[in-house]
């Protein structure tokens, strides 16, 4: 839709809105608005007036006099034009105004000839319809008469606005009533100066027990107790309430059958529309439960107080901002400080404002700041208090929030000193840990004492953990085979061969050592068929007779310095396998049999991403023996919600597809897959995704930051691997291209001089020609060369070859659609316009000052073959003849575009300008040969 049709469509809204506020479309007729028209015909003396109210969709006669029929449709509405003035519309004669003149009522019966509307504003400025009169002769108005429809257009408003106002009026009266009588729960009573109840709603009913019926007339006073009328309390209530504009009262007062009720009330003037003073209303709300609940309330709070005051615990009643609105004696008592001496204070600042060390605390890192914000339960959370004197101490915090009409009002803190049992706590621990250092050595997982003698293998629970053997029969001596059968077989052999060297004696090949150490890497198999590295160390215990007798030792974890190892070396082996491949698949499988191969992967590969941005192409992926292949095309949507989280550049690393949420809907197409957890890195182009880096495991696995670098520094590789390709391949384009180009320039450069020196007269005249077409030659191609040497847009074609004529602006008028035409193409249209400009310049439109030249193209045809279409005209232009022989210049027109296209190229010379016309498909205008 244009902006023209948005500003149509937002006024007919508007004017409809505004005609919902009068309520009078489609009304009866009424006398007012009939006996408006009828003036109008015959002040005026015309046979025909209205009443014309326009809706977006129709037009609606309010009154008419002289008018037959039902009314025409919108379309045919003189009044639309109307109510778009804002000020007396006349038409004299409608044949001749050209808004008018193929109007259907102008053209058909009635005939209208005559016209004149003045529109029908509202206060807030919209033209909703108009009056106006009609006549079957031309006519004119003079000031009078002018006057006299102006007049009635705005009596005819006078009338709608004060028909919107009794229906606002009788709105309000209705919505008044309808609240009066639905607050129930409110006691609303008016009464006028003498203080005579004039109204009683449904509440004051309820409340106090007698009917309207029974109090209309009668002394409000008697809801008033004895005593409070006794004190005028009802004369001075009135009298504040008219002298402040109101007056509030909370007091008890009496029912029909006598009993009391506590009430907050308040009491205003009732005035009339002139403002003048008519009497009072009063609001009344039984508040008894409250007041009961209050009392319940305070009896409450001081047993509670009671209670908090023998508790041992430290107990805050603490604000929303922290503050300290209550302390029990043991809090004060806790922290160092006077009884009732912490009210006040802010407890963060007071007793939490820096760590044991010294450090600044800041108040949003403390929990208990932070949960009584949030609203939030803080149930037993360790911390650090500080007593009036700066001494820490250690505690256990709990609170609950008060939460208060709907916000957090605060919170209930109990606090309980833990210091004393804390140090007993660390006293314990350090015994643990002197007692575990003297087990363990830095770095150790597990002990182990071999008995040569018998093979049985004695050990901790975390080495046999790590052997999958039962603890507990560990430490009773397990034989050796129960850890044997764990070895990595390609590790077993390395093993065994340390462990000749050690009992035959011979030196270890290791600095520092002798030939009773040993020292062994290897590889123990999990259950989940993974693999941990280990180190074990150990010293070789003799018999007195130098036998062997024990091997007692210890085993070190080395599984994430080996693992870093092999990606490094990963890495190395990527780097030099790259640098010789020259196909992108190629590239690809490498990344990804590398990467699938280091991590123990069930499957990797490399994917580019579609056009949409909803799928991904895999070519070729990597896959562990044993694991199908799974080449082709995958939709995104059908695996997940992580999509978007690729699309901007972010990994996806998932642990499990079944219980991560951007997965589990999706299990069953992922147990296909034989995908458990995996990881998606995406190649970012431009802020584009390219394609993503996928890779996939069949058992749940914790993706460490160290996996997923690796994962990251393999695409980084690839991407680089990838873009030298790339380059390359455009390098090598782009000297193809060069050469291609220069063949063409120099053969056209050679076959303009020559045709050039062919046709001229004498040496002069065949410089300045040649220099002009090489200038446009230049001009075309510098605009090819702004495109990358490929195709180019045909309008800075077009405008750049005629840029030496146009001496003036308007000179050339260009129209035609924005498309993209081929390079050699581009080079011969520039010459031909370059031929038609100079010859227009010499003897045609462009030779006269009032000359121009309309170039036009468009693209046409049907059965899936369009063509294009360029035209040249000259106007304006002195009186043109066929000329004698044809030029150069003139054969160039004729061939060399058309010999570049094909189609069909007309060249004509009427009386009154060139024409030059050609036809060809759009194929060949776009081709690059």
């Amino acid at each position: 839709m244009s902006s023209s049709d948005d500003a149509v469509s937002h006024e007919a809204q508007t004017r409809r809105n505004a005609l919902a506020h009068y309520d009078i479309l489609d009304t009866p007729q009424e006398a007012a608005f009939d006996n408006l028209v009828k003036v109008a015909s015959l002040a005026l003396g015309m046979p025909v007036s209205l009443i014309v109210l326009l809706e977006a969709d129709r037009q609606w006669f309010k009154a008419a006099i002289g008018f037959d029929g039902p009314e025409p449709p919108l379309a045919a509405s003189i009044c639309a034009h109307t109510v778009r003035q804002r000020d007396l519309f006349v038409v004299p004669d409608t044949t001749r105004d050209p808004r008018t003149a193929e109007n259907p009522l102008v053209t058909g019966a009635p005939f209208v000839r005559f016209y004149a509307g003045m529109p029908l504003v509202t206060a807030e400025g919209v033209a909703i319809g108009s009056l106006c009169v009609l006549d079957t002769q031309p006519r004119t108005l003079n000031a009078e008469q002018a006057f006299v429809l102006t007049t009635l257009a705005r009596q005819v408003m006078t009338q709608l606005e004060l028909r919107r106002a009794l229906k606002e009026r009788r709105a309000r009266e209705r919505r008044n009533a309808a609240i009066l009588e639905s607050a129930v729960d409110y006691g609303i009573l008016a009464t006028g100066l003498d203080g005579r109840v004039t109204s009683w709603n449904v509440g004051a009913a309820r409340i106090l027990g007698w009917s309207e019926a029974e109090m209309l007339g009668e002394p409000a006073d008697c809801i008033f107790v004895p005593e409070d009328r006794a004190s005028d309390t009802p004369a001075r209530e009135m009298r504040t309430a008219r002298e402040m504009g109101r007056a509030n009262d909370e007091r008890w007062h009496l029912r029909r059958d006598g009993s009391r009720f506590w009430a907050m009330g308040e009491m205003m003037p009732l005035k009339g529309e002139d403002g003048t003073h008519e009497g009072y209303v009063k609001i009344l709300r039984d508040r008894t439960a409250q007041r009961r609940a209050d009392e319940a309330l305070r009896q409450q709070t001081a047993l509670l107080q009671t209670v908090t005051d023998h508790l041992s615990e430290a107990v805050f009643r603490l604000s929303a901002d922290d503050t300290i609105t209550f302390a029990n004696p043991a809090a004060a008592a806790m922290l160092g400080w006077p009884e009732g001496s912490l009210i006040g204070r802010n407890l963060h600042e007071t007793a939490h404002h820096h760590h044991a060390d010294g450090r600044p605390f800041p108040r949003e890192d403390c929990a208990v700041v932070r949960a009584l914000e949030a609203g939030v339960a803080l149930r037993h959370r360790e911390t650090v208090f500080f007593r009036r004197d700066g001494t820490p101490i250690d505690v256990v915090t709990s609170n609950a929030p008060i939460i208060e009409d709907g916000a957090v009002g605060g919170a209930v803190l109990t606090v309980i000193d833990i210091t004393e049992r804390k140090a007993d706590g660390a006293r314990l621990r350090r015994s643990e840990e002197r007692l575990a250092s003297a087990l363990n050595a830095a770095g150790m997982i597990g002990t182990w004492d071999w008995d040569l003698g018998t093979d049985t293998v004695y050990a901790d629970a975390n080495f046999a953990r790590i052997y999958a053997v039962d603890p507990e029969r560990a430490a009773r001596g397990a034989p050796l085979e129960d850890y044997v059968r764990n070895f990595h077989p390609d590790d077993l052999p390395v093993f065994r061969a340390e462990l000749d060297r050690m009992l035959a004696g011979a030196e270890a090949d290791r600095e520092g050592a002798n030939g009773d150490d040993f020292a062994c890497e290897y590889r123990i198999l999990q259950a989940d068929g993974s693999h941990r590295w280990l180190l074990a160390r150990g010293r070789l215990v003799r018999h007195e007779d130098g036998s062997p007798l024990r091997l007692p030792g210890a085993s070190i974890d080395i599984t994430e310095r080996k693992r870093a190892e092999e990606r490094q070396s990963a890495l190395v082996e990527l780097g030099d396998r790259l640098r010789d491949l020259q196909d992108p698949i190629a590239i690809a499988f490498t990344a990804a049999e590398i990467a699938g191969r280091t991590l123990g992967l069930a499957r990797a590969a490399y994917g580019a991403i579609d056009s949409s941005q909803e799928y991904l192409d895999i070519g070729r992926d990597w896959s562990r023996p044993g694991v199908a292949g799974r080449e082709g095309r995958y939709r995104f949507a059908d695996y997940g919600t992580y999509l978007p989280d690729l699309q901007v550049g972010r990994d996806v690393v998932i642990t499990d597809v079944t219980t991560d949420p951007r997965t589990a809907g999706h299990t069953d197409v992922f147990i296909d897959l034989g995908v458990r957890s995996m990881i998606n890195i995406p190649l970012m182009e431009r802020g584009r995704m390219v394609a993503v880096f996928c890779l996939q495991d069949d058992r749940v696995r914790a993706w460490s930051p160290d996996l997923v670098d690796f994962a990251r520094n393999v695409v980084d590789r690839t991407r680089v691997a990838l873009a030298r390709l790339r380059a390359e391949e455009e390098q090598e384009l782009l000297n193809r291209e060069l050469s291609h180009r220069m063949k063409n320039l120099l053969a056209m450069v050679q076959s303009i001089a020559t045709q050039t020196m062919r046709s001229a007269a004498d040496v002069d005249t065949a410089k300045e020609v040649l220099a002009g077409r090489l200038i446009a030659l230049g001009q075309a191609h510098d605009l090819l060369m702004g495109g990358a040497l490929g195709s180019t847009l045909i309008g800075p074609v077009v405008r750049g070859a005629l840029k030496l004529h146009e001496d003036r602006p308007g000179r050339f008028r260009l129209e035609g659609p924005d498309l993209e035409i081929g390079a050699k193409p581009a080079l011969s249209l520039a010459l031909m316009l370059h031929e038609l400009a100079t010859n227009a310049a010499k003897y045609g439109a462009l030779s006269r000052e009032t000359g121009h030249v309309a170039i036009r193209w468009s693209v046409g045809g049907a059965d899936g073959a369009p063509s294009l279409t360029f035209s040249w005209q000259e106007i304006g232009g002195p009186m043109v003849a066929t000329p004698a022989r044809k030029g150069f210049g003139t054969r160039f027109i004729e061939r060399g575009l058309a010999g570049q296209v094909g189609g069909t190229i007309a060249l004509a010379y009427p009386s009154t300008g060139v024409t030059c016309g050609i036809t060809a498909p759009l194929a060949a205008f776009q081709a690059d040969g």
